[in-house]
């Protein structure tokens, strides 16, 4: 994360996943999970997102990837209980490359967000 990150307050955290949705949605993603205990690990790698959204009813960051391709047919979601912080590393207003979540364990996960490579013709 960079110099460019901000945190996002508690009760925009809904608000916020919902105004980037459309502009992120198709994006591919990197899930690292990074924890004292088990070292860091990538849990998904390049892989194009869903969705990703805040639940206050359960409180949970859900990211949600792949599952509309056939090249991607299955639905994986990486679920963060209990998170503490959120922040935000912006290329612009509303537009992520980095999502850093820290939850009540100490475990981090970092989200980033890439734009899919042009194909070649």
């Amino acid at each position: 994360m960079s110099d460019a990150t901000r945190e996002i307050d508690r009760g925009e955290w809904i608000d916020y996943f919902d105004s980037i949705a459309a502009r992120i949605e198709g994006l591919l993603v990197t899930i690292e999970v990074m924890s004292e205990g088990l070292g860091d690990q990538v849990d998904v790698e390049r892989l194009p997102l869903q969705a990703i959204g805040y639940d206050h009813k359960d409180n949970v960051l859900e990211v949600a990837v792949g599952g509309r391709s056939a090249r991607y047919p299955v639905l994986l979601r990486h679920f963060i209980s209990d998170p503490r912080t959120i922040s935000v590393e912006e290329s612009g207003p509303l537009s992520p490359t980095a999502i850093l979540v820290a939850d009540a364990g100490g475990v981090k996960t970092l989200v980033r967000l890439f734009e899919a490579p042009a194909l070649e013709t």
